[in-house]
């Protein structure tokens, strides 16, 4: 599971506000405010691709409200299954924050996000404490340009980006109230790493060569992952459903010479996320 504002899981939340229809309008969206419930499934844990060796899988009831003010609060309750456990509680994510007012061709939100992981152990980003950053959108009719910027607080503070484009095809029925629309998305998710290089290192001391071991922090950004995804939404009255299938390749694993305890894992792999949710 990703730490990017849940972004498939809460894919529907996102765009119902696009596919909300009204006697009033059938083209903006109602200004109250909503409380959503939805439930979650992700095929395949990963964090940027990085992956436990249990090849866990997650289930994630979710709840949210968001005020016509824009601000917003949504929860996440994680249920992790695998090889050794079955629908484990594993911890919570609470993400509070101020979605921007859509306009034509922009959209955007601030967000901050709070992990209390049960067991650290069980997910690849259990480390995480916090997390805060900002997205942006520039929306046309071509192609949709999506950004942002992040900080990631554990031990140490880690800063992210992300690039992606995508398009939106909609088809609307105004008199049933329903809806589908499914979205195309490529993304590059980028970020700062920490880790130790040890390396062999000549000196002079007292004119005698002399060689030493030496051991310096290195912190790097580097690209972590790209993603390729089809996100499919189907709504109808209050009632959303969604499927998102999705590639992820990840970059930059930090491997430790002889350690792969302490080595990065992870592959390039496809998982699906399955959504059921009401929004009132």
């Amino acid at each position: 599971m990703k730490t990017n504002n849940c972004r498939y899981l809460l894919f529907a939340w996102m765009i119902l506000p696009i596919l909300s229809f009204s006697q009033e309008s059938n083209t903006k969206p109602s200004q109250k405010d909503e409380f959503s419930a939805s439930v979650n499934y992700q095929s395949a844990l990963h964090y940027f691709g990085r992956t436990d060796s249990l090849k866990s899988s997650g289930l994630f009831p979710s709840v949210g409200f968001q005020s016509k003010t824009g601000l917003y609060a949504q929860g996440n309750f994680i249920f992790v299954q695998n090889a050794s456990q079955a629908n484990t509680y594993t911890g919570t994510t609470i993400e509070a924050g101020y979605r921007f007012p859509q306009s034509t061709h922009f959209s955007g939100n601030l967000f901050y996000s709070q992990f209390l992981y049960k067991d650290k152990s069980t997910l690849v980003q259990s480390a995480l404490k916090s997390q805060t950053g900002i997205n942006l959108s520039y929306l046309n009719k071509i192609v949709n340009i999506n950004g942002g910027v992040d900080l990631k607080f554990s031990n140490q503070t880690d800063a992210g980006a992300t690039l992606g484009l995508d398009h939106l095809f909609l088809f609307a029925n105004p008199e049933a109230h329903s809806a589908f629309a499914f979205d195309p998305s490529v993304y590059v998710y980028a970020g700062t790493q920490k880790f130790s290089n040890t390396y062999l290192e000549k000196k002079n001391l007292l004119g005698i060569p002399v060689t030493q071991q030496t051991t310096e922090q290195v912190t790097q950004f580097n690209v972590l992952s790209y993603e390729v995804s089809m996100p499919v939404v189907f709504v109808v009255g209050k009632f959303n459903a969604s499927v998102t299938p999705a590639y992820v390749i990840p970059q930059n694993l930090v491997t430790v010479a002889g350690r792969p305890d302490l080595s990065e894992r992870g592959k390039e792999m496809f998982y699906v996320t399955l959504s059921v949710g009401l929004k009132l």
